[in-house]
């Protein structure tokens, strides 16, 4: 009497199931040896320790808007530039919070300090201000391309008066800088210093516009 062969038993059948029984233990072996999938890295900006509160040049207040950003910065992922036309992203090392939301942050830390406004806030707040800052970040990014390794960011600012919509400044800046330390760390402190250059350079003229504008107000006749 034949008995019927199961397809269970065929040579192809078996040598599919020692192909599957290998790979799985090496997957075992892999993860046992810490080849795994590697460990999510979070980072943010490193922000300047904040200067003593100061009185304010004016009375006024600037409401700061969120900041938009290019298509390729809307994403957590540490950026950069293979060549100039083609760029990747750090997959395990990401921004917390995303890039436009950590630059929007340090630019309202940098116009606190220079105490021009009495109160600087972040929308929405539904309250009355005198100013709007609005800001579009544009490059925020490691260039791997460059000698020595180097990181650019670019942004555009712009004060609108609330009374009558017209904008009263604005800027579009873009500093490089050199990477001074290895790894990712070295590219997420090069953006940091990058940006507070940037703003460093930026701020000082919107500054300046608010305190004429200001001094132009009290000086008309009521």
């Amino acid at each position: 009497m034949k008995i019927a062969k199961s397809k269970w038993n065929t040579p192809d059948y078996s040598l599919a199931l020692r192909a599957a029984i290998a790979l799985g233990w090496a997957a075992v072996f892999m993860c046992g040896c810490g080849g795994g999938i590697p460990p999510t890295r979070y980072y943010t900006l490193k922000f300047p320790a904040l200067a003593p509160a100061a009185d304010s040049k004016t009375g006024l207040i600037l409401e700061i808007e969120t900041f938009p950003a290019s298509e390729n910065l809307r994403d957590d992922r540490v950026l950069y530039y293979e060549s100039p036309t083609r760029f990747g992203y750090y997959e395990y090392h990401r921004w917390s919070p995303d890039p436009a939301a950590v630059v929007a942050e340090m630019t309202k830390r940098r116009v606190q300090e220079m105490a021009v406004f009495a109160h600087v806030r972040s929308s929405p707040t539904h309250e009355p201000a005198d100013f709007l800052l609005r800001g579009r970040l544009l490059n925020f990014e490691e260039l791997d391309y460059a000698p020595g390794g180097k990181v650019r960011v670019a942004l555009e600012l712009r004060l609108v008066r609330t009374d009558d919509h017209k904008t009263a400044w604005s800027d579009r800046r873009e500093v490089e800088r050199s990477i001074d330390e290895k790894g990712v760390d070295g590219v997420v402190n090069a953006l940091s210093a990058a940006t507070d250059q940037l703003l460093s350079q930026a701020l000082p003229g919107l500054g300046a516009e608010v305190e004429r504008e200001f001094k132009e107000r009290a000086e008309k006749p009521k």
